[in-house]
């Protein structure tokens, strides 16, 4: 009878020496690390342009807002840096002008509106009827003012000007929603027109 020997596995024939396995997962985190990094810092810079641009949407509706009420204010009953008190309508379907107070209160843009009391024209403004509502929150403003003033020749007007000098104002709006990437604030400015002040009708 003839025997036939068993053929023979070599070592490691059927499977991954454990030099081979660390050598494998060396190669993939040297290849893994960079990847991470580069999708990390991709995400990064999504989250951070993502903020700026909501930061300047943000400002921006809340200074088309003011500018919409400012424009058509019937009376200018304070004009201050960072305190401008009209009367105006303030919503769309208002029947009677109200108070509107805009005012820099902290790191926030509030505004306060009272309803007139009495009877017209004879309106009263109390000032416990106000109700003070914040429009934007961590304002960044530094030294620059809120409001600036102008008259009817586009000049900006002193200080010590009368209320009824005023023909248009400029709003300007800062904030910095990424304080640690970024040192310079966003920063929006407009000037309005008082619809109701123009000269040149």
């Amino acid at each position: 009878m003839f025997h036939h020997d068993a053929p023979r596995m070599n070592v490691g024939e059927g499977g991954y020496t454990l030099l081979e396995l660390l050598i494998v997962g060396v190669l993939t985190a040297l290849i893994a690390i960079p990847l991470m990094t580069f999708t990390f810092k991709g995400l990064q810079s999504y989250v951070f342009l993502q903020t700026q641009s909501d930061t300047s949407t943000e400002l921006s509706t809340v200074t088309e807002g003011m500018a919409k009420v400012i424009r058509g204010t019937t009376d200018v009953v304070t004009a201050q840096a960072n305190t401008l008190t009209v009367l105006a309508y303030f919503n769309p379907d208002d029947t009677v002008v109200k108070q509107v107070r805009y005012f820099v209160s902290g790191t926030d843009l509030d505004v306060g509106v009272t309803p007139p009391s009495g009877t017209a024209p004879n309106y009263t403004y109390p000032s416990a009827n106000e109700v003070v509502t914040t429009l934007y929150h961590n304002l960044v403003m530094g030294s620059t003012p809120m409001f600036t003033y102008y008259d009817n020749t586009n000049t900006q007007l002193p200080n010590g000007f009368s209320t009824s000098s005023v023909n248009q104002v400029g709003i300007d709006v800062a904030a910095n929603p990424t304080p640690n990437q970024v040192g310079v604030p966003i920063e929006l400015s407009t000037r309005v027109t008082l619809r109701n002040f123009k000269t040149n009708l």
